[in-house]
């Protein structure tokens, strides 16, 4: 995710999260990324992204012989910090049972890194904690 968002800079990245949910849908565990081209319009890709719908299923086909399925997203925040926009809420996050991490990207380079996870009542963002799991 790092280096994706610091090669799209001065755009958005995007990307989808390849895991598991567990306990009961309140865990996600990424097994790995899947970065996505940010189909917004050329002209807003600074401060806007989009994941086309379709690359979802083709990530689910693709992952799905190993157990493992779409479980969130990721995107980039150029030049802001790595919290939720209204713009996020309002048209980013479709489901309550993911994650939705995001980078801040200043001058080229990944600042910070948030998971946020979707109110139930889809109201707001509540940034829920991340764990490195060691090999």
């Amino acid at each position: 995710m790092r280096r994706h968002a610091e090669r799209e800079y001065p755009h958005e990245c995007c990307g989808l999260l390849i895991g598991r949910i567990g306990d009961e849908g309140r865990t996600r565990e990424v097994a790995e990324t899947y970065p996505v081209e940010n189909s917004f319009v050329e002209g807003e890709r600074h401060h806007r992204m989009a994941i086309p719908p379709l690359e979802y299923a083709r990530a689910e086909r693709r992952y799905g012989s190993r157990q493992l399925g779409v479980v969130g997203n990721y995107h980039s925040h150029p030049d802001h910090p790595a919290e939720p926009s209204r713009f996020d809420l309002e048209h980013l996050a479709p489901w309550t049972t993911m994650s939705y991490v995001i980078l801040s990207v200043r001058a080229g380079k990944v600042e910070d890194l948030r998971s946020w996870e979707l109110e139930a009542d889809r109201s707001r963002f509540t940034e829920e904690e991340m764990v490195r799991k060691e090999d």
